[in-house]
């Protein structure tokens, strides 16, 4: 089971074809993307980018020597600056360790980029490559730093109620406790994730934790088990049912044999032959999977199904031979994962056939491995205990904490708004009070001439109305610091422009609001080799749409957030959740949104009121917004893509001029002459809305 548990992490974090060590020894790797970044890499002549093409062959490489050879290259050019890179770096050096099974050095890799990803707060790295890490003590037999490992990353994943995350920690400790063959535990930790699959309409994620249930469940080997068995088996199925990924095709693998098993015992159970037949066609379901999914251990799986079915028919010499097959096929291949399992049913099988001698001898085998594991096993369950007991004790203080930190931040939150309540009033009243000194002051002057013997009292009165003007100033001077420090923090939700030019080298940000806050708002980010960028506004300005606009920034970075790197990602899909997580009577004020996904050579479109602007050889393409699913394009280096707000189309409009037009004509400028040509236009009138455009350059 581990060695599977390996080769599907391979599969997950990089996507990359498992392949044996001793394959590993005669192909040459041949790969067209790590062809060209291999020769861009001899071509480098700066440090910075073989850096960069240091951590990228890593990435694409499938051949551990190359993986090891860059990666260690790339860290001997780290500079100090650029830490993620070196994160990464040693995250693809721990896995090709990891593929050797060379546990020690694994360990050293993971643990480095764990402790970076950390550091630099990517919390959704550092626990991918502490779930690696976690299986890398698995290998080395350590079992207290396996789940102490896992636990600290479901920890992190928690506290950041990340999903995705959750999910995938869970799946793994619920590996942990099948192999420990820990029904009750294994069966608490897959209920969990299921559920949490399930609110996350994770299809695929809900078929792997179906599969292990299937599993576990015919462990029990009798007809009720074996019935409930194959009720998440075929559920696990039907949700892995369009999936191409092979992390899942492995999945149903996994799914069609477990249901074998299951039928094969109900027909020795129920004395029922009809049962052989639908082992048998789960079965060919597998063998259909054979171009798709290659592993060595279901060969050796395949090969043991079918002699069950030679032996459920009673060929007891043909289910021989296959198994002796089976175990020649493990030794050549150095997987003994399974002897126990092909031993114990070729003893049943001589026994069968009357070869008591061989019955006995495969027997004394089954049992010689019997008693080796169970050690290791008592040592993974003593551990598993001592560990969870740990953590449970612990999450119960960091539940607590976080209690008194969300009263405290209430508290906080409720002053606040006592004090700006106060400021208003204040405002409103010292406005008040001088238009009551302004009238006086009218009166005053009418009656003057018959007033002169009270001079002295006027002077007096004028006097104090200056004092009073003083007082107004400064009320009105801490309101605009307010207002300044509203903005501090609204720049702080937002992306910044050195953020944007990280994601987007080369863009062009300008962003002017009508007042001191602002209703528009734009914000950008990675997910795995994705760049997001996107642009809204509110349909007011000020306060109120600065305040919509940092809901809507955080409803979006929070949906982001709880995506998978790997995951298929539609801009309708991220909008509509944004929409779901806004309040009502603040989605009312929302003027529009535009959501822009970059992948390699293609941008997916989504807007909600607005619309961006693609530019090809000079040429303009509207990506209209309000449109039902994701708009797809293709592009290339040198095409440009122009986003701008509802607001910023209405000035454009008031001033006789289209966004289309408008982006056309400073697109083939340099950056200084278009943010010139922005100021021009602005200047031509007062300006009444929010300007807010992001021009990006692929």
């Amino acid at each position: 089971m581990f060695r599977r548990i390996v080769i599907l992490t391979i599969m997950l974090c990089l996507s990359l074809t498992a392949k044996s060590q001793d394959d590993a020894d005669e192909e040459d790797y041949a790969d067209p993307v790590v062809d060209s970044l291999l020769r861009e890499y001899n071509a480098a002549t700066s440090d910075t980018v073989r850096l960069r093409l240091c951590r990228e062959i890593g990435y694409e490489s499938s051949n551990p020597d190359t993986v090891i050879k860059y990666g260690n290259i790339g860290i001997t050019l780290f500079d100090g600056r650029d830490s993620l890179n070196l994160a990464y770096l040693n995250g693809n050096i721990g896995w090709a360790y990891n593929f050797r099974e060379q546990a020690d050095s694994a360990i050293r890799y993971y643990t480095i980029a764990a402790e970076l990803f950390k550091r630099l707060g990517a919390d959704n790295n550092a626990i991918m490559y502490s779930v690696n890490l976690s299986r890398a003590h698995q290998m080395n037999r350590n079992y207290t730093e396996m789940w102490r490992t896992i636990y600290e990353s479901l920890r992190i994943a928690q506290q950041n109620a990340d999903t995705v995350n959750i999910c995938y920690c869970y799946y793994t400790i619920a590996n942990y406790y099948q192999d420990l063959k820990m029904k009750q535990q294994c069966m608490e930790i897959a209920g969990k994730d299921y559920q949490l699959a399930e609110q996350a309409h994770n299809i695929e994620d809900m078929g792997a934790i179906a599969t292990i249930m299937s599993f576990i469940l015919f462990e029990e080997s009798d007809a009720i088990s074996c019935r409930e068995s194959i009720k998440w088996g075929r559920k696990a199925l039907e949700c892995l049912a369009n999936t191409d990924d092979p992390y899942y095709l492995t999945m149903t693998q996994d799914a069609n044999y477990y249901l074998t098993d299951a039928y094969l015992s109900l027909a020795e159970l129920e004395n029922n032959d009809a049962y052989i037949d639908s082992a048998c066609y789960y079965i060919g379901e597998n063998e259909k999977l054979k171009t798709q999914v290659v592993i060595e251990d279901f060969t050796i799986q395949s090969m043991q199904r079918k002699a069950m079915v030679k032996y459920a028919r009673h060929d007891y010499r043909s289910a021989e031979t296959m198994l002796h097959k089976a175990i020649k096929y493990a030794c050549d291949k150095n997987i003994h994962e399974y002897d126990n399992s092909l031993y114990h049913k070729l003893s049943d099988t001589y026994a069968k056939l009357g070869d008591y001698r061989n019955a006995t001898k495969y027997h004394d085998m089954h049992c010689a491995i019997n008693n080796k594991t169970s050690g290791a096993q008592a040592m993974m369950e003593a551990a598993a205990f001592e560990v969870r007991s740990q953590v449970e004790q612990e999450q119960e203080v960091a539940e607590y904490e976080k209690q008194i930190a969300e009263k405290e931040l209430e508290q906080e939150r409720q002053h606040f708004r006592r004090m700006t309540y106060v400021s208003a009033a204040g405002g409103v009243a010292a406005l008040a009070f001088v238009f009551f000194l302004l009238r006086m002051l009218h009166h005053t002057r009418k009656s003057n001439a018959t007033l002169i013997s009270h001079n002295e009292e006027i002077k007096a009165q004028n006097e104090e109305l200056d004092a009073e003007k003083d007082n107004l100033l400064a009320i009105n001077d801490k309101i605009r610091q307010s207002m300044r420090y509203a903005r501090r923090i609204q720049m702080a939700t937002v992306s910044s422009e050195a953020e944007i030019a990280e994601v987007f080298p080369g863009a062009l940000v300008y962003y002017k609001p009508s007042e001191i806050v602002s209703g528009d708002w734009y914000w950008t980010s990675r997910l795995g080799s994705k760049r997001i960028l996107a642009l809204g506004g509110s349909a007011k300005s000020g306060v109120p749409g600065a305040l919509v606009s940092m809901m809507t920034v955080n409803a979006l970075k929070d949906t982001v957030g709880q995506l998978s790197a790997m995951s298929s990602v539609s801009p309708t899909a991220i909008l509509r959740t944004v929409k779901n997580k806004i309040p009502e009577s603040a989605r009312n004020n929302a003027a529009g949104v535009t959501l822009c996904i970059f992948g390699r050579g293609s941008v997916r479109f989504a807007g909600v009121n607005q619309n961006a602007i693609l530019l090809k050889n000079g040429n303009s393409v509207i990506m209209q917004g309000d449109k039902p699913g994701d708009m797809f394009h293709t592009v290339s280096e040198g095409d440009s893509v122009m986003l701008y707000s509802a607001s910023t189309a209405r000035e454009l409009n008031v001033r006789g001029i289209t966004p289309e037009s408008f982006c056309q004509f400073i697109s083939p400028k340099s950056h200084v002459e278009q943010v010139g040509a922005i100021e021009e236009m602005v200047s031509q009138r007062t300006q009444k809305d929010d300007i807010t455009i992001v021009s990006i350059i692929i």
